[in-house]
């Protein structure tokens, strides 16, 4: 029998686009996108807290990070160390690492039930992440946990897979080109034989990867980068194919609430970001409408 992990989620919803940014930027973009993801790091008080509330209150499925990439890449740069040396640490060579805990299990234990899930704290590699888990289940929390193919190994996706109806599929938001199609069509046919698992790809914004090999969900901060940097991508089916005109583009230096500000420019990139989830939803329903069967059914003959 498989660990439910914790969380109000519909496993029929799928797929599924979730836009990561602090609760303060999404508060201008929840009315439009109703799936969020909030890495713990990003709540500074009961005033963040409180949004994710209203959040939830307005139906969204807000999805909550535990904040170990920030952790791990404040602790790498503070002693000169690689992203992957800082992951790699166990957690109590960590900086920060007990409050994080501490922060995570305050949260969780608040809205935890009622947010669409929650990840684990993934510090450490394989091991570390074990025992961590261990740790807050024994405190009654039911967290995903999340598998790194290129630390892990393929038998710990299966112990997983097996044991678990929901995981997180990391490596991916920093793997070049070849190296994210490899892990995303890798994990595809693995789930196959795994019908209940759910695949959630951190880090990873839909494209066409996510229409050849139909991941469940995943997430990214890249729906920002109108407000970011000033430009957008015009898409055909989730492929970005070339930049947009400049007299389409909002004004990175002009004042949050005038006519070409931020406000606008975020609430602009939450459409387009529902837009993809909508995109997913329809290739996903025109596959099963083509191949008589779900797009990740489990292999058969």
């Amino acid at each position: 029998m498989t660990t439910a992990t914790g969380g109000k989620w519909d496993r029929t919803a799928w797929p599924a686009y979730f836009i990561a940014s602090n609760p303060e930027t999404l508060r201008h973009a929840f009315e439009v996108n109703d799936h969020l993801l909030v890495a713990v790091n990003e709540l500074k008080g009961d005033e963040d807290l409180a949004l994710l509330e209203r959040f939830i209150a307005n139906r969204c499925n807000v999805f909550i990070d535990s904040g170990v990439f920030w952790l791990a890449t404040g602790h790498a740069k503070a002693h000169g160390l690689s992203m992957d040396e800082g992951l790699s640490l166990a957690p109590d060579k960590i900086d920060g690492f007990d409050d994080l805990f501490r922060r995570y299990v305050e949260t969780i234990t608040k809205i935890g039930d009622r947010a669409w899930g929650y990840i684990e704290i993934d510090q450490g590699g394989r091991e570390n992440k074990i025992k961590t888990r261990a740790r807050l289940e024994g405190l009654g929390l039911r967290p995903i946990p999340v598998y790194h193919p290129f630390n892990d190994g393929w038998d710990y996706f299966d112990y997983l897979a097996e044991n678990y109806d929901r995981i997180c599929f990391g490596n991916v938001v920093q793997a070049d080109p070849e190296t994210r199609r490899r892990l995303i069509a890798t994990a595809w046919e693995r789930r196959r034989k795994y019908p209940h698992l759910w695949i959630h790809a951190l880090g990873l914004t839909a494209s066409e990867l996510t229409t050849a090999w139909p991941i469940n969900s995943c997430d990214s901060s890249s729906w920002l980068s109108a407000v970011r940097w000033g430009r957008h991508h015009a898409s055909s089916a989730n492929k970005r194919c070339w930049l947009i005109g400049e007299e389409f583009n909002y004004d990175p230096a002009a004042g949050f609430d005038t006519s070409t500000g931020h406000r606008k420019a975020r609430r602009m990139c939450s459409y387009e970001a529902m837009f993809t989830t909508l995109t997913m939803q329809a290739m996903a329903n025109e596959a099963r409408a083509v191949l008589g069967t779900d797009p990740a059914a489990p292999r058969t003959g």
